[in-house]
C-alpha cells in the first residue's frame, strides 16, 4: 500500500459516521464489496442493505470498494487482503458494476466461472441479478434473485424474483466524501406508478409501494437523537408518496436538511415545492426525457408542456434557483427531431423564467426486460449530431452529457453471455476495455 493511498483510507474512515457500532474483526467476518467507487457504494442503498443486515445480526464483516484512490487488493476496514476472506457479498446494481467485478477477479487470478472456483464463495445480488441473470449466475456462487429482505443472510441463494413484504431501507452510515454528502439516506417507496417503457425500474420492483409513514417518521426521529442532520428521501419519485409533505413537515419539525430524489411533473405539488424550499432545497430535479408531447406520452411521461412551464414558474415564485431537467439522447431514431423537440422545448422554459436550467442527457440504452428492448442502440455518430445540434440552439443552458462510452459499457454488460466471457476476456486481456466493449457493442448490435 502506498502513502497516498494510506492517507485516503484514513480520511474515510475520519469522514464516517455510523448509526451502529460496527465490528470489523472476528472469526465470522465476511467481505461486503461494492464493486464501484467509494463515494457511490456509500450512497447505494442495496449496499447500505447488506451492512445493516449483518449489523442487526451481530455479525463482523469487513468492506472493500474498487476506488483508484484505494489499495485495489486490500480491504477498507482491516487492511487485510481480500483472498484472506473466503465470503464476498457483493451488490450489483449497474452494469458497470457487473464489469468491475470480472475485472477485479482477473486481477486477482480467481476463476470466473462459479463451478471452477472454490475459493472465494461470492455471494451476489441486485439489479444486474434481473437485468443479466444467465451471467451473473454464472460468476457468482450464491445469486439472490429479487429484493433483498429480512430472509439474506441466513437464504442467500433464492432463484425466484419476489418483491419483499417487509421493506424500507435507510443508511446506517454517512460520510463527507459520499455523493449525497453527510446525508442519511431513508427509502419512502419502492417500485413505480408510471410504466415508462425504457426503464427496468418498474420491471425489477413492480407496482409502487409504500413504506408505512410511520415507520418513516420513527427513522427520522431516530437519526436526529443521533445527531444526523441531513436525511435524503428516495424513491422513483419522491413526489408520488401522497404523504410527502407530513414527513417534510416532521423533518421541519424536528429542524432536519432535507434532500429527494428526482420528482414527477404529475405529482408535484405547490404545497410540497413549498415544504421543500423551506427545508433548504434549492432546485427541483425534473425527469423530461424527450422534448416532444406525443412522445413523451408514448414513452410513458404524460404531462404536456404547459404542466411543465407551470410548475417551473411556480417553483421560481417560491423562490428556487434552479433546475435541472433529465434527456435522453437516440431515444426515437431521428436525431433532427429529437434535437429540435428539446430545443424549441428548451426555448419556451428559457422564455418563462428566469432560474438556471441544467439538462443531463444520457444515452438510449434498449434494456433488457424493458418494452423497448428490441429497439436499435444508437451510433454514436447519430448521438453526435443530436447534441451538436442541440447545443447550437439552446442558449443560456447548461449542459451535462453522458459520455457514449459509458452506455456502450451498459448495452454490452446488459447482454454479455457465459458464452461470450472468454472472448470478452480475451480481447479485455490483449486490447483493453475499450476493444472489449466496442467489439461486442457492434455485435449485439447488428
Amino acid at each position: 500500500m502506498t502513502w497516498k493511498e494510506q492517507q485516503e483510507l484514513k480520511r474515510i474512515k475520519a469522514s464516517e459516521r455510523w448509526l451502529w457500532q460496527p465490528r470489523f474483526y472476528g472469526a465470522d467476518t465476511e467481505l461486503v464489496v461494492f464493486p464501484g467507487p467509494y463515494n457511490v457504494g456509500i450512497a447505494n442503498l442495496g449496499y447500505q442493505f447488506l451492512l445493516s443486515r449483518l449489523l442487526q445480526l451481530n455479525k463482523s464483516f469487513d468492506r472493500f470498494f474498487i476506488d483508484p484512490r484505494l489499495p485495489s487488493a486490500t480491504s477498507l476496514d482491516t487492511e487485510r487482503s481480500l483472498l484472506d476472506y473466503g465470503r464476498w457479498d457483493v451488490t450489483l446494481p449497474f452494469e458497470e458494476n457487473l464489469l468491475e467485478l470480472i475485472k477485479l477477479l482477473m486481477k486477482l487470478d480467481i476463476p470466473l466461472e462459479a463451478s471452477a472456483r472454490d475459493y472465494p464463495v461470492l455471494n451476489a445480488g441486485g439489479a444486474m441479478a434481473l437485468i443479466n441473470p444467465e451471467l451473473v449466475s454464472f460468476i457468482a456462487d450464491e445469486v439472490f434473485v429479487g429484493e433483498a429482505d429480512e430472509e439474506w443472510p441466513e437464504k442467500r441463494n433464492r432463484a425466484e424474483h419476489k418483491v419483499a413484504k417487509n421493506f424500507g431501507v435507510h443508511s446506517v452510515v454517512t460520510s463527507s466524501q459520499s455523493v449525497f454528502r453527510d446525508t442519511m439516506l431513508i427509502e419512502i417507496a419502492r417500485g413505480c406508478m408510471w410504466s415508462c417503457k425504457f426503464c427496468f425500474y418498474r420491471q425489477a420492483y413492480g407496482a409502487i409501494r409504500f413504506v408505512p409513514k410511520e415507520r418513516v417518521l420513527n427513522t427520522m426521529a431516530t437519526l436526529k437523537k443521533q445527531g444526523f442532520e441531513k436525511v435524503g428521501f428516495v424513491a422513483a419519485n419522491v413526489s408520488d408518496v401522497p404523504w410527502l409533505k407530513d414527513i417534510l413537515n416532521y423533518g421541519k419539525d424536528l429542524g432536519m436538511r432535507v434532500s429527494v430524489s428526482s420528482l414527477a411533473v404529475e405529482t408535484l405539488s405547490q404545497e410540497v415545492m413549498r415544504l421543500l424550499r423551506t427545508l433548504g432545497v434549492q432546485q427541483l430535479t425534473l425527469a423530461v426525457e424527450h422534448g416532444d408531447e406525443k412522445v413523451r406520452k408514448q414513452l410513458g411521461k404524460p404531462f404536456s408542456d404547459e404542466d411543465l412551464i407551470n410548475t417551473l414558474k411556480a417553483a421560481e415564485a417560491l423562490g428556487y434557483r434552479g433546475v435541472k431537467l433529465y434527456f435522453i439522447n437516440g431515444i426515437t431514431p431521428d436525431w433532427r427531431f429529437n434535437a429540435e423537440s428539446a430545443s424549441k422545448l428548451l426555448s419556451h422554459i428559457r422564455k418563462a423564467v428566469k432560474m438556471s436550467i441544467k439538462v443531463s442527457a444520457s444515452v438510449f440504452v434498449p434494456k433488457p426486460g424493458t418494452a423497448m428492448k428490441e429497439e436499435a442502440f444508437p451510433s454514436e455518430q447519430l448521438i453526435d449530431m443530436e447534441r451538436k445540434m442541440l447545443l447550437s440552439n439552446s442558449a443560456g443552458i447548461s449542459f451535462a452529457f453522458e459520455p457514449y462510452w459509458e452506455a456502450q459499457k451498459e448495452f454490452v454488460m446488459s447482454r454479455l453471455s457465459p458464452e461470450d466471457l472468454p472472448t470478452f476476456v480475451s480481447i479485455l486481456n490483449e486490447k483493453g476495455e475499450r476493444k472489449a466493449i466496442q467489439f461486442f457493442s457492434e455485435k449485439y448490435s447488428n
